[in-house]
């Protein structure tokens, strides 16, 4: 018992020597070149929080030196505060824009003037509205799996999202149908804001694939989301 009391006692007095370096830690994220740099902030305020939490489960004062206390965990919560606030708001005027910008749009075309992340959100949002449980797995490139859904069946699914001006062609979306057996998926999903090709369309007959062009999506969006404003 005494040696796991002193691991926990060194783990603690660690956590209490990070958690002193707080400001330089949880800013870190806005030298990032990519990637989501309040969330990075976020995470790693959270991460600093548990830190603080551990070194005062086991009765350690975390060492201060950059800000003297108690002025040094004011300023910690308040940042706290502030990172989750901005994050909220963020995410409810983005979706505000998304709900304009699809509500105004006449044309699969007018959905170019969003992000394809933005897009990737609508997709999820639209999936989540009909009573699955959706949502994007960050990876980036072009030919990976955009946005997962499991169904209520227990069922898994696998979605692609293309932002494109044009047509989707067959090379696609075969190369996506192997992306879905590679997940282990019941179905793969093709959302674009352009059209499929017609030899992609024959193609996808016959199998576990829903293709979705831009007209679709546009009117199925206006449709669900507009009934559920």
């Amino acid at each position: 018992m005494a040696g796991i009391r002193g691991v926990f006692m060194i783990l603690g007095y660690a956590f209490g020597i990070f958690y002193s370096f707080w400001p330089v830690i949880v800013l870190a994220p806005l030298g990032w070149r990519r990637g989501n740099i309040l969330l990075g902030m976020i995470i790693l305020w959270g991460f600093m929080l548990i830190g603080w939490l551990f070194a005062l489960s086991v009765s350690l004062k975390p060492i201060m030196v950059i800000i003297p206390e108690p002025l040094n965990t004011i300023i910690f919560f308040l940042v706290g505060v502030i990172l989750i606030g901005w994050s909220i708001v963020r995410n409810m005027r983005e979706q505000q824009y998304l709900h304009r910008t699809a509500g105004e749009a006449n044309d699969p075309k007018d959905l170019l003037d969003i992000s394809p992340t933005q897009f990737e959100k609508m997709v999820v949002e639209l999936y989540n509205l009909h009573g699955y449980k959706a949502e994007r797995t960050g990876a980036t490139g072009d030919h990976g799996v955009d946005v997962l859904v499991h169904t209520p069946n227990g069922e898994k699914w696998v979605v692609q999202c293309k932002r494109w001006r044009g047509s989707v062609g067959e090379p696609v979306v075969r190369e996506f149908f192997g992306t879905m057996h590679h997940e282990k998926a019941d179905r793969g999903i093709l959302v674009t804001t352009g059209t499929f090709s017609y030899p992609a369309q024959n193609w996808a007959k016959g199998k576990p694939l829903r293709l979705i062009n831009g007209r679709e999506f546009l009117n199925t969006w206006k449709k669900e989301i507009g009934e559920s404003g």
